[in-house]
C-alpha cells in the first residue's frame, strides 16, 4: 500500500469509530412511552465534521496530491481526543463519577477533559485548513 492512502484510511477508521450507532427511537410500550436515542448532538456534529475531512482527503487523493506526513500526523493526533470524548462521553462520565469524591471535583474534571479535547480538535482543524489553503495555490 502506498503512503498516500494512509491519511484517508486513518480518517476512515476514525470516521467509523465516531459513527453513532444507537440512533433511532425506541418504543417501550405502545402509546406515549418513547425513549429519545442516546446519540448526542456532539456525536453527530463530530461525525459530520469527520465526514467533511474524509471527503477532503478523498478529493486530495483523487487529484494525486500527497499530504505532508507531519501535517497529517498532527491533524490526526489532535483529532483523536475530541472524537473519543464525543463518542464515549457517557463512559468518561461514568468512570470519573465513580472515581470522584464529590460532585464539584467531577464537574471540574469533566470540564477540563471536554475543553482540552475541544481545543485540540479545533486547533487541528485550523492547521489542516491553513495547510489546504496554502497548498491550493
Amino acid at each position: 500500500m502506498e503512503k498516500k492512502y494512509i491519511p484517508f484510511l486513518s480518517f476512515l477508521l476514525l470516521f467509523f469509530v465516531a459513527t453513532p450507532f444507537e440512533s433511532g427511537l425506541t418504543i417501550q410500550n405502545p402509546g406515549w412511552n418513547t425513549v429519545i436515542p442516546s446519540t448526542s448532538y456532539l456525536e453527530i456534529i463530530v461525525w459530520s465534521i469527520l465526514l467533511v475531512i474524509l471527503i477532503t482527503y478523498w478529493i486530495i487523493l483523487r487529484k494525486g496530491k500527497i499530504i505532508s506526513s507531519k501535517i497529517f500526523a498532527v491533524h490526526f493526533i489532535l483529532c483523536l481526543p475530541f472524537v473519543f470524548y464525543a463518542r464515549f462521553n457517557m463512559f468518561i462520565r461514568m468512570t470519573t463519577a465513580e472515581n470522584s469524591k464529590d460532585i464539584l471535583e467531577f464537574i471540574t474534571l469533566l470540564d477540563i477533559v471536554a475543553y482540552a479535547s475541544l481545543f485540540l480538535f479545533l486547533l487541528s482543524q485550523i492547521i489542516f485548513i491553513v495547510y489546504i489553503i496554502k497548498n491550493k495555490r
